[in-house]
């Protein structure tokens, strides 16, 4: 089926999310003939697609509803067992279909209005659940940013799955990893040199499931409207305390800021000193935090030292 560039309402991309979210990423007609025209607006534009046939079918007749092995029919082809309604009734075999989230159809259509270095090739990793499109530009910055499409960050699991992968596969500059789950099943994990955004938070309205540029420009400058009492982005240039934006240049300083504030926001909110510099590849030049940040509007605001000691105050 041909990818229609046709708009995706909000019902459709709800829709999508969800299935998203799970882990195989698929869903029975059955399922959809309940969500009125949003599973045909995803079928209709060639991003919810059917796997295959069924192999199995819950028994209708005298087989304990249990799951039974079935076989093709001889003459319509359609599969079944033998006195199962599946080879009398096309209406209800149609219903028996399995349909999955065409992952690749899905992730084209949200890059579609960046300049992807690899968009029309992009790398796949962990069975398809993540998407690399290479870098793009973005309005208002000057370096090109990474991009990931990715979905089931939400399963149970699938978070570390990714940061492994992300160990393995690092980002020389910010990447920016945009997630198809519901953005409420997101945790608030941190993880060094990426920046995660729900799809819904950056959709082009007018498209219905393509990101805006200018509204990602934008989502890296503010943070996400929940943020908590800190955010930091993923590369530790942007610190928002209570409400207070805070933006650091120096590589030294956006590596402590971001090894600070990923601290607090897993609850650990003092850390050594020591560590920090260290982290900070400041070397024996810099012995102190306030030597670090002396002259910053953040420093004794809500970057703090005391004794061999440092934190952010939230």
């Amino acid at each position: 089926m041909t990818c229609s560039s046709s708009r995706i309402d909000i019902a459709a991309r709800q829709l999508l999310s969800s299935i998203a979210g799970t882990r195989n990423a698929r869903v029975s007609a059955m399922a959809l003939a309940h969500m009125r025209g949003a599973g045909k607006t995803l079928m209709d534009t060639g991003l919810l697609v059917q796997r295959g046939s069924a192999m199995s079918v819950v028994a209708e007749d005298d087989l304990d509803d249990t799951p039974t092995s079935v076989i093709a029919h001889p003459i319509t082809g359609q599969h079944g067992h033998l006195g199962n309604a599946a080879w009398h009734d096309e209406q209800a075999s149609a219903r028996r279909r399995v349909y999955a989230l065409d992952m690749g159809a899905v992730a084209r259509r949200v890059v579609a209005r960046l300049d992807c270095s690899l968009g029309k090739d992009p790398v796949p990793y962990l069975d398809g659940a993540v998407l690399d499109f290479g870098t793009a530009r973005l309005p208002n910055r000057t370096a090109r940013v990474g991009i990931w499409v990715v979905r089931r960050l939400s399963v149970s699991g699938a978070f570390d799955q990714f940061r492994q992968l992300a160990v393995r596969r690092p980002s020389e500059g910010l990447r920016l990893v945009i997630s198809l789950d519901p953005a409420e099943r997101l945790c608030r994990s941190t993880l060094k040199g990426h920046e995660f955004v729900p799809l819904e938070d950056v959709v082009d309205h007018e498209d219905g499931i393509a990101a805006n540029p200018e509204i990602l420009s934008a989502r890296l400058l503010t943070g996400p409207s929940d943020q908590g009492p800190v955010w930091v982005s993923g590369d530790g240039a942007i610190l928002i305390v209570h409400g207070e934006r805070f933006e650091f240049k120096g590589t030294k300083q956006k590596a402590a800021v971001l090894m600070m504030a990923e601290a607090f926001i897993a609850g650990e909110h003092r850390l050594s000193t020591d560590a920090v510099l260290e982290a900070a590849a400041c070397g024996r030049t810099v012995r102190r935090l306030s030597e670090l940040f002396k002259g910053h509007p953040a420093w004794k605001r809500v970057i703090f030292e005391s004794g061999a000691s440092c934190w952010i105050e939230g």
